[in-house]
């Protein structure tokens, strides 16, 4: 009898924010999600966390990374192990504290069985700069 074909893993959503969490009835918190803060002076270090989801079928592993606008790497994170199902995702909680060195676009990218899957950019502005673009 033939098998039904598996749901290949992907990785759903990416977010930064203030924090995330999960409570004890399993529902997901996520709070403040942004993509871009103002620094008084550089470098300027930064805590926040990255939230992932992955949805699909079997082991895999994941890693991510912090790279600025030349794709110069940050931060990267060992390749963490896990398993999903069809009927159960898997959540990362990342919890990252960083230097940028100077202003500019920033992305962080979430890589699935050492593939490239998905990223996000983090804009790193002056406070000056930021706080003209909201007038």
């Amino acid at each position: 009898m033939p098998q039904a074909p598996g749901f290949q893993a992907h990785i759903t959503s990416l977010l930064v924010c203030g924090d995330a969490f999960t409570d004890e009835k399993g529902r997901i918190h996520v709070y403040s999600i942004f993509d871009t803060v103002g620094a008084a002076s550089f470098p300027f270090d930064l805590s926040f966390t990255v939230f992932c989801k992955v949805q699909g079928e079997g082991t895999h592993t994941a890693f991510f990374k912090i790279v600025d606008s030349l794709d110069e790497e940050i931060i990267k994170t060992d390749a963490m192990p896990f398993e999903v199902s069809f009927t159960k995702g898997h959540s990362f909680f990342l919890g990252v504290a960083t230097r940028f060195g100077a202003p500019g676009l920033y992305k962080v990218k979430g890589f699935l069985d050492g593939v490239p899957e998905i990223e996000v950019p983090l804009m790193v502005r002056r406070a000056e700069e930021a706080q003209e673009k909201e007038s």
